[in-house]
């Protein structure tokens, strides 16, 4: 990284090199869109506080899109977050010497971690959560675009055979009917072989919307679940007993369990770095509760 690149031109980065791939297809405006929507997902479940002068989105995009920020104090604009490279690495290969960068400061903010400088991640491998959101934006593209084709192919009945022009027109003319509704189309009998007896049908058979919707909030769903968005189970129509509830809650909250903990720890570094002149908070906005499924509670664990 040898400079530094705000949110606006990464976002715009991230579109422009967009590529087609024999998985994924050709991105677009609608996994653009989906990205966008996915995202404020994951903000949604973390709760965060965050000093006065510090931006929120900023801070949001850099710390769950790159997975990590930097702390460091300037002498412009005291503690502040950046994105940051490592020129050194400690025992744990955890960054050591890091230069933070921004187009606002005179010269890049060089620090150490520990001792004039600090890192906020969420995962321990100090990425962030773009990947997972593009995978899941991709197949919710394709979804939208299998609904519009759909939709669109939906409007044509059927496709018929003719002898010649005048058996087409009265063809023609007789599915013009009876699309309008008319109970009783009368044609010739030599027309009696030809496929107007599924033009009733045939719409209803190429209508497949309710699948593709049922598809879209099947993948939207584990998303949530592997956000941390609690969400109900799409796919099972009776009620869930206690044993599913909790299993579920396992499930939806370990990975923002895990990045709630992680930016805990780093909350307390940066605060004793900083003598307490930076505080940060994090709470988790969706409450995970565990169904008391022991003996003497019902199926539905009340």
């Amino acid at each position: 990284m040898s400079k530094f690149v705000d949110k606006y031109n990464q976002m715009f980065l991230d579109y422009i090199q967009m590529q087609p791939s024999s998985v994924s297809g050709q991105e677009n405006f609608s996994v653009w869109n989906n990205k966008r929507y996915l995202w404020n997902l994951i903000y949604s479940v973390f709760d965060l506080g965050i000093p006065d002068n510090w931006n929120m989105s900023y801070y949001r995009f850099f710390l769950f899109h790159q997975g990590r920020l930097g702390v460091f104090y300037t002498k412009k604009f005291g503690w502040v977050p950046m994105p940051f490279a490592t020129e050194s690495r400690d025992f744990f290969f955890f960054p050591k010497r890091m230069e933070g960068f921004n187009p606002e400061l005179d010269e890049n903010a060089v620090g150490i971690r520990g001792v004039n400088a600090e890192i906020i991640y969420i995962l321990d491998d100090l990425c962030g959560l773009e990947q997972t959101v593009s995978d899941y934006a991709y197949k919710l593209a394709q979804i939208d675009k299998s609904f519009n084709v759909n939709l669109f192919n939906s409007s044509f009945a059927l496709l018929g055979f003719a002898e010649n022009e005048k058996d087409a027109k009265e063809i023609k003319e007789g599915y013009r009917r009876a699309t309008l509704g008319e109970p009783l189309i009368l044609l010739k009998k030599r027309l009696k072989d030809a496929i107007l007896q599924n033009f009733v049908n045939a719409p209803k058979n190429q209508l497949a919307t309710d699948e593709l919707h049922k598809a879209r909030r099947n993948v939207i769903n584990d998303f949530l679940t592997e956000v941390g968005v609690r969400n109900a189970n799409y796919e099972k129509k009776e009620r869930l007993n206690s044993q599913e509830v909790n299993e579920n809650n396992d499930e939806t909250s370990a990975q923002a369990r895990i990045i709630l903990n992680n930016l805990k720890k780093c909350y307390e570094k940066v605060a004793a770095v900083t003598g307490g002149k930076i505080q940060l908070t994090v709470e988790l906005n969706y409450n995970y509760e565990f169904i008391d499924s022991r003996e003497g509670a019902d199926e539905d664990g009340l």
